[in-house]
């Protein structure tokens, strides 16, 4: 029997939408197309199989120049709190990260690389997928 298979045998397999740091997973960045001359674009994700409490801090793309924390109403600088042992989702209808002055519009089906800045783990290189068509 070949043992030097069986690490590969137990890994698990990375998908095209998986970005890992050292303790959580990010899953499937995405955000919307947008109109020309928009300046925002809505940033959304999933975190999970978080080992460690950490905070995302920071968001590099060639798409925008900035990133804010958005909940509800309220917009404030980007510090996000990703709890150990809980899975956070970032969605249309709640807490969400917002891109600001966007460069171009956003063209579904394009993507985009995107640098996820963590307070305690290694920055994570992500693409940003553009899935969904703009909102009317």
């Amino acid at each position: 029997m070949a043992w030097f298979g069986l690490p590969l045998a137990l890994a698990r397999p990375a998908r095209a939408c998986d970005f890992y740091s050292s303790h959580l997973r990010i899953w499937h960045p995405w955000t919307r197309a947008t109109r020309a001359g928009a300046d925002t674009a809505k940033l959304f994700m999933r975190f999970d199989e978080v080992q460690r409490t950490d905070r995302l801090i920071g968001i590099e793309t060639p798409v925008a120049t900035g990133a804010r924390l958005v909940d509800g109403a309220n917009a404030r600088p980007l510090s996000l709190q990703i709890m150990a042992g809980h899975d956070l989702t970032l969605h249309e209808d709640g807490l969400h990260i917002e891109l600001l002055d966007l460069q171009h519009p956003l063209q579904i089906g394009r993507s985009f690389p995107l640098k996820l800045i963590f307070e305690a783990a290694e920055p994570v290189n992500a693409m940003l997928n553009v899935d969904l068509p703009a909102l009317r």
